[in-house]
């Protein structure tokens, strides 16, 4: 079945919204990169979590062994 190709085909109509009248809204997303008032600022600086030396080396010894373990799956033969 050979199909005709139409040097100028018709282009389809816009049709209005189902629930409303005229076309569907455009969101363009206005405010979002350029808000229109300035957002506020916390009270004070932003506190750092507390963390003692302990957790730190444990932390630091657990990444260590990770690390190795890993090291040591992937280079030892079988």
């Amino acid at each position: 079945m050979a199909y005709d190709f139409a040097e100028y085909e018709p282009e389809p109509e816009a049709q209005a919204s189902g629930r409303f009248s005229g076309p569907p809204r455009k969101f363009t997303g206005v405010g979002v990169l350029d808000p229109p008032v300035p957002p506020k600022r916390p009270p004070g600086p932003i506190p750092a979590a507390p963390t003692s030396l302990l957790w730190r080396i444990a932390a630091a010894v657990i990444l260590a062994a990770l690390a190795a373990m890993t090291f040591l799956m992937l280079f030892a033969k079988h």
